[in-house]
C-alpha cells in the first residue's frame, strides 16, 4: 500500500488575514487553503514544516494522521485562558504536553506509535474541533480519553513484565458525565482506539454532570476596578479572540464573598482495574448477544414450522425464476425446511413432501447440482 499522510488545520476565533493566507498557501504545493481551513495531503514526501509551528502561527485546531497510523491533535488556546497545571492529574509520559507562549498556549496531543485500525478509517477535525471549546469551559473528559489511550499504550509495552507496577501511576479521577459523551468525545475514542468496553466501565465510575446554569456577571463587574474594565473595553475593540472567556475567569476570581458550586468528583480507579472489569463487561456483552442470536433463531425456526406452506411457497416462487439467484434462494430455504423437519423430528414428513415437489424441477440441471451439493436425497427421474 502507498504511503498516505494528512495535516489539517481550522480557525475557530478568527479567519485568517489576506497575507496570512497566502504565507499559508505557501508552505506546501499540496495544500488547499481558504480564510478558515487548510488541508494538506501526500501520497509520497512529508510536510517541510513544523505543524505545531503552523497551529501557533496561523490556527486554532490540528489534525494529523497517516494510512499507518501515528494520529496527533493539537490546539490553540488564548494565552493563560486555561491553568497552567492542566496535565498535572494526568500520568501522559510523552503522549500529551502543554505549552505557555507570551500570545497563546498549545495542547499537543501525538501518537506516534499507534498502528492504524484493521479498517481504513478517515478522521477529520471538524468532528474533533469543539473538544477546543469543552476544555475551555472546564469539561475534562477528552484528558481522561487521552489518559486511557496513553494506558492502553503502556500497558502494551509492558506486557511481558511480571506485573503492573499501578501505585507509581499518577490516577486521575473519572470526570463527571463520562457516560455521556459528545461527539467530539467520541470522535476522539476512535481517533485513539479507545475500546467501547473501557469506555463503559469507566462510565460507571463517573458522577452525573452538575447542571449547567446561567451566570449572573452583571454585579461581578462592578468588583472590576476602572482600569480593568478600560483595559478590556479597548482589547473588545481589537476583537482579540478568547477575551470573554479570560473576562469570566477574571470575574470568577474575584467572587472571593459568595461560596463555590460543589463539583461532584469521579472515583480515581487504577487502568489496572478498568481493564479488569472491561474483561468482564465484554465476556457479558458477548454472553448476552449470543443468547438474543439463540433466541432470535429459535423463534425462526418456530415461525417456519408453524407457518410451512408459505415457505414451500416461496421455494416454489424461487425455482420457477431459473435463475441462478433464484435458485440460490430457493436452496436457503429448502435447508431452513430441512433443519427445521429434525428440529421437531419430522424428518421423514419433510422426506415425503420434498420427493412430491421437487420431482417436476428434476430437470433443472443448474438445481439439482445446487440439491446435490447440500446433500438432498433426490427421487429417480
Amino acid at each position: 500500500m502507498s504511503e498516505y499522510q494528512r495535516y489539517e488545520f481550522m480557525t475557530i476565533d478568527r479567519p485568517l488575514t489576506r497575507a496570512q493566507l497566502d504565507a499559508v498557501d505557501a508552505l506546501s504545493s499540496h495544500i488547499e487553503a481558504s480564510s478558515t481551513h487548510a488541508l494538506i495531503e501526500y501520497q509520497w514526501g512529508d510536510f517541510k514544516h513544523d505543524p505545531i509551528d503552523v497551529l501557533h502561527k496561523y490556527f486554532d485546531g490540528f489534525l494529523y494522521w497517516a494510512n499507518w497510523g501515528a494520529p496527533q491533535l493539537a490546539f490553540r488556546f488564548p494565552h493563560g485562558l486555561l491553568a497552567a497545571n492542566l496535565l498535572d492529574s494526568y500520568d501522559l509520559e510523552d503522549f500529551a504536553t502543554f505549552t505557555q507562549h507570551s500570545d497563546y498556549d498549545i495542547l499537543d496531543i501525538q501518537f506516534g506509535e499507534m498502528e492504524a485500525p484493521d479498517e481504513w478509517t478517515e478522521y477529520e477535525l471538524e468532528s474533533l474541533i469543539t473538544i477546543r471549546d469543552e476544555l475551555m469551559e472546564g469539561d475534562q473528559r477528552a484528558l481522561y480519553i487521552v489518559w486511557l489511550a496513553c494506558q492502553s499504550m503502556i500497558e502494551g509495552y509492558e506486557r511481558e513484565e511480571e506485573e503492573e507496577e499501578d501505585y507509581a501511576i499518577d490516577v486521575p479521577p473519572v470526570p463527571p458525565g463520562f457516560g455521556s459523551l459528545t461527539a467530539a468525545q467520541l470522535a476522539l475514542t476512535e481517533l485513539l482506539q479507545v475500546p467501547q468496553d473501557l469506555l463503559t466501565v469507566a462510565a460507571r465510575h463517573s458522577p452525573a454532570a452538575a447542571s449547567s446554569t446561567d451566570e449572573d456577571v452583571a454585579p461581578l463587574v462592578k468588583l472590576l476596578p476602572q482600569e480593568r474594565q478600560y483595559d478590556y473595553l479597548l482589547r473588545l475593540a481589537h476583537n482579540e479572540p478568547g477575551l470573554s472567556r479570560l473576562l469570566l475567569k477574571e470575574l470568577r476570581e474575584l467572587r472571593q464573598d459568595r461560596p463555590k458550586e460543589a463539583q461532584p468528583t469521579g472515583e480515581r480507579i487504577t487502568y489496572a482495574t478498568l481493564l479488569t472489569e472491561s474483561k468482564a463487561v465484554k465476556l457479558q456483552l458477548a454472553r448476552e448477544k449470543y443468547e438474543q442470536e439463540q433466541l432470535a433463531y429459535q423463534r425462526h425456526m418456530q415461525d417456519i414450522h408453524d407457518h410451512q406452506d408459505k415457505y414451500w411457497h416461496q421455494v416454489e416462487q424461487e425455482v420457477s425464476r431459473s435463475t441462478g439467484t433464484g435458485y440460490d434462494n430457493a436452496l436457503r430455504v429448502l435447508i431452513e425446511l430441512r433443519d427445521v423437519a429434525d428440529h421437531f423430528a419430522e424428518t421423514e414428513k419433510f422426506q415425503e413432501r420434498f420427493h412430491s415437489w421437487v420431482r417436476p424441477h428434476l430437470r433443472r440441471p443448474a438445481f439439482v447440482k445446487r440439491l446435490q451439493y447440500q446433500k438432498f436425497p433426490l427421487p429417480l427421474a
